[in-house]
């Protein structure tokens, strides 16, 4: 299985390394991660503030970003077709417009989302995209028997 990961995701491992995200991003399974390189530049962009939150050090940071990020195979935001940027702009227009590049890369590759915003999950089913995994239903389908 192939999954999109946000920029929440990775937050949230930072956040809570022993939590079951960070568990998911450490652990070798059968799940594979992809996202938009534009995950790094949103992340890079609130490192500070995280630091500040967690009281950790800006290297300290680094290595949790490493380990959380090394499964993920990064795609250039900038290769993503503009019909599909489009497309997840309106999309995403009421809803949250920091999101619309993994919209895009959804259109483009056709794999779900894995998110843990619930109005980003709401609102887009309530235009018809059902285009979003949680946390749960992934740890379901790893664990699965």
């Amino acid at each position: 299985m192939i999954v999109i990961s946000d920029s929440n995701i990775i937050f949230s491992a930072i956040i809570t390394p022993k939590g079951i995200i960070a568990s998911i991003l450490s652990e070798e399974t059968k799940i594979q991660l992809i996202a938009p390189s534009y995950l790094l530049e949103e992340i890079e962009k609130h490192s500070n503030k995280i630091c500040d939150y967690l009281d950790i050090e800006k290297n300290e940071f680094k290595k949790r970003l490493k380990l959380y990020t090394s499964r993920i195979k990064f795609i250039d935001s900038e290769k993503i077709p503009k019909k599909y940027i489009s497309e997840a702009l309106e999309i995403v227009s009421s809803i949250d417009y920091d999101d619309f590049v993994f919209v895009a890369l959804n259109r483009y590759k056709k794999y779900k989302l894995w998110t843990g915003f619930e109005s980003l999950i709401k609102g887009l089913k309530l235009k018809g995209y059902d285009i979003c995994i949680t946390t749960s239903e992934l740890k379901n389908h790893i664990y699965k028997k």
